[in-house]
């Protein structure tokens, strides 16, 4: 299995439920087993996130940098063990998604979207979703459209962001919505959800 270079930043959030924050880390070594099947990864990391992080799945996320924070652009899931105490031992590395046309990895997912635009409200449901934006369900947008939209996330977390309409497929109506205004615990609430259904998805 082919990973981050050494020196990549990637950041590293629990899998499960627990503790909530994002943490960044560096990768120092990944060595892969026969067939790519067997994957060990070191990461250095500051110590407050090696002892919250010690012994839970995590999802790893590579961070190609620009502007406004993380860009991920793959998505590994992995069991986090204290390695010292600056460094955790990755095992059981397992690529979730990865994305090389896009600045964020997406997942399919419908979830309740409220969005307005020019004085007009609709209600809709989104056909896929990331931290840099989100495909629509027909909600006859204009192209270039500036739009607030306000995304329902499970237990009842509400999401707000600013987006610009990127286009619509003539044909189902669908438009493609990038976000232009987003801010970090709104941006981070969005990545989780999408890391959950990508580890939801079957996998060959």
């Amino acid at each position: 299995m082919d990973g981050p270079a050494v020196d990549t930043t990637v950041t590293l959030m629990p899998a499960g439920p627990g503790d909530p924050a994002v943490h960044t880390g560096t990768v120092r070594s990944w060595t892969a087993g026969a067939a790519g099947l067997v994957v060990t990864s070191h990461v250095s990391a500051d110590p407050d996130a090696v002892r919250a992080l010690d012994g839970q799945r995590v999802w790893v996320a590579t961070d190609a940098g620009g502007e406004g924070g993380v860009v991920p652009h793959a998505v590994f899931q992995a069991v986090a063990q204290a390695h010292r105490a600056d460094e955790l031992a990755l095992t059981g590395v397992m690529l979730l998604a990865s994305e090389t046309r896009r600045g964020a990895v997406r997942a399919p997912a419908s979830v309740p979207v409220h969005v307005e635009a020019d004085g007009t409200a609709t209600d809709t449901r989104t056909v896929d979703l990331s931290r840099s934006g989100l495909r629509l369900e027909g909600a006859d947008l204009p192209v270039d459209a500036e739009v607030d939209v306000s995304v329902h996330l499970d237990e009842g977390l509400d999401v707000h962001a600013r987006g610009h309409v990127l286009r619509v497929d003539d044909e189902t109506g669908e438009a493609v919505v990038r976000f232009v205004e987003l801010d970090r615990d709104a941006a981070e609430a969005l990545e989780r959800t999408v890391l959950t259904e990508l580890a939801r998805r079957p996998r060959d």
